[in-house]
């Protein structure tokens, strides 16, 4: 299944399906903000404010990056993401838009009882694939480690 542009604003998510951006060469061809209604930047798309109470997560990647593999098991369904400080020497949650801060806040919420619990906002995943933005949706996640 896809869903071309146009169909974004209405279009449900259903897992596996394909969810085709713009072909302008910029920022607005992505198809989340519309998709999603969350922002054009980065690897953490959020809704709702960081040191607040985010309503949604949704997390984005290529998972093509070699030295940081972000890697999802269909088997298991377990889903490994590395953030977003990917430079040495910086402190593990001193990043640009929080991300790292986000996962922190996430996992420390989802062992804190039912009150932590119900700050975990829904977590999405979704990676680009092909020349123009197209973002295939795997699915929805929750924290776990081991």
């Amino acid at each position: 299944m896809s869903a071309p542009p146009s169909e974004l604003g209405t279009a449900d998510l259903i897992v596996d399906a394909l969810y085709q951006g713009g072909r302008k060469g910029n920022a607005g061809d992505d198809p989340l903000p519309r998709l999603m209604r969350v922002d054009s930047q980065g690897g953490f798309r959020y809704r709702g404010r960081v040191k607040g109470k985010l309503e949604m997560l949704v997390l984005t990647t290529s998972m093509n990056d070699p030295d940081w593999p972000d890697a999802l098991d269909v088997e298991t369904g377990v889903f490994t993401y590395f953030g977003d400080n990917k430079k040495p020497g910086r402190d593990l949650h001193d990043t640009g838009r929080d991300g790292n801060l986000i996962l922190k806040t996430i996992f420390e919420d989802s062992r804190a009882g039912d009150a932590g619990r119900n700050d975990v906002p829904p977590i999405f995943f979704v990676r680009q694939c092909g020349r123009f933005p197209r973002r295939p949706f795997p699915g929805l996640g929750s924290p776990w480690s081991q």
